[in-house]
């Protein structure tokens, strides 16, 4: 979220997350544009705590996604009586208290399904008791130029009378496209242009390290036609011409299985599932940050493109002007993203390797 409202030329001026790793990601990404990163148990926190760490005395825009994991179809779906669902009853009382101008809210579509919809429906009804006109709607992501369908519910509020509204497709599968549209982006136009996996001294691109297959999983995985799913181990393979299927988080010790390369026979890396999301080459896990953290937070993000759109509808709709340019920042000011030798992280890996990437059997490797 944060990364495309600066992309749009809104200022974030803070971030929060009761997730330390989450936090040292968004520091090394963002303060150099001027938005800082706190860790912080906002179903705790006071807003006026929230003001003092940010730094300022009024807030314009509240933006937010409590975890989805209680309202996904994947989940658990303890909806109502998962702890982390009162994430929303916060984002009410936030809203509440610093009173923004308008609101960005943003989960799993089936946030709207679960408990019958009543928690849904409590949220919505609070903002709206709170003087915001509110629009929503499950938004593919692919609708914004993302390379992956990703179907999210979309929430806009804006304070006053004025009818509220969400950000136009400015995208469209082909058979759909109309004057004004563009196609849907391909997994093909997202991954193209980089080189095969390998660590930061062979191949240059950070978070771009290969996972490790036994020989028996890639053959198996060579066996896969491209937009298909393999029986065995229940990857799918990314078709080149098409947007990806939508990149998962998990939680815990739960590692989603994740997409296979349409070109090489593995799992794609960190860099390939940042690129799917729309991140930027610039937005970099430094090396301290374990692995299945960075796929995580990938997993877990709103892409940049689409919350981009949704800034600018924001601006739009509340008459602000737009500087994108003076939140670019300069990337090369952050310190060294790299600090291990590649022998060592390759050392690292050894200590993590997980059974779904080795296939069945870790005897098999």
């Amino acid at each position: 979220m944060s990364t495309g409202f600066l992309d749009a030329g809104i200022r974030i001026a803070a971030g929060f997350d009761v997730d330390r790793r989450s936090i040292e990601a968004y520091e090394y990404n963002h303060a150099y544009r001027g938005s800082r990163g706190h860790v912080l148990d906002l179903s705790r926190a006071q807003s006026a705590t929230l003001l003092e760490l940010a730094g300022v005395r009024r807030v314009d825009v509240l933006i937010g996604g409590p975890p989805c994991q209680p309202f996904s179809i994947v989940g658990k779906r303890g909806g109502a009586k998962d702890e982390r669902s009162g994430l929303m009853l916060d984002f009410l009382r936030f809203a509440r208290d610093l009173n923004p101008k308008a609101v960005f809210f943003e989960n799993v579509p089936n946030l709207a399904a679960i408990d019958e919809g009543r928690l849904f429906a409590r949220f919505t009804s609070g903002l709206e008791r709170l003087g915001y006109s509110i629009a929503h709607d499950i938004v593919p992501a692919a609708d914004f130029g993302v390379a992956q369908i990703r179907r999210r519910i979309v929430l806009i509020g804006i304070k006053g009378k004025r009818a509220a509204r969400l950000p136009a497709a400015t995208h469209a599968p082909a058979d759909l496209l109309r004057a004004g549209l563009r196609a849907y982006a391909t997994a093909r136009a997202a991954l193209d242009d980089l080189p095969d996996a390998g660590d930061f001294g062979e191949c240059g691109v950070h978070n771009h390290e290969g996972t490790m297959h036994s020989d028996q999983m890639r053959a198996r995985l060579a066996g896969l036609a491209v937009g298909r799913r393999e029986k065995g181990s229940f990857h799918d393979r990314l078709h080149p011409d098409r947007p990806s299927y939508t990149l998962r988080a998990g939680s815990g010790n739960f590692s989603p299985l994740r997409p296979i390369h349409y070109r090489y026979d593995r799992v794609i890396t960190v860099r390939e599932s940042a690129r799917l999301q729309s991140f930027g080459d610039d937005f970099i896990w430094p090396d301290w940050i374990p692995r299945l953290q960075q796929y995580r937070q990938v997993g877990n993000a709103v892409p940049p493109l689409l919350a981009a759109a949704v800034a600018r509808s924001i601006a739009e709709q509340c008459g602000w002007a737009l500087e994108p340019k003076k939140l670019k920042g300069r990337p090369a000011s952050r310190g060294p993203a790299i600090t291990m030798t590649d022998e060592e992280r390759r050392a690292d890996r050894m200590k993590r390797l997980r059974g779904a990437s080795l296939g069945k059997s870790r005897k098999s490797a």
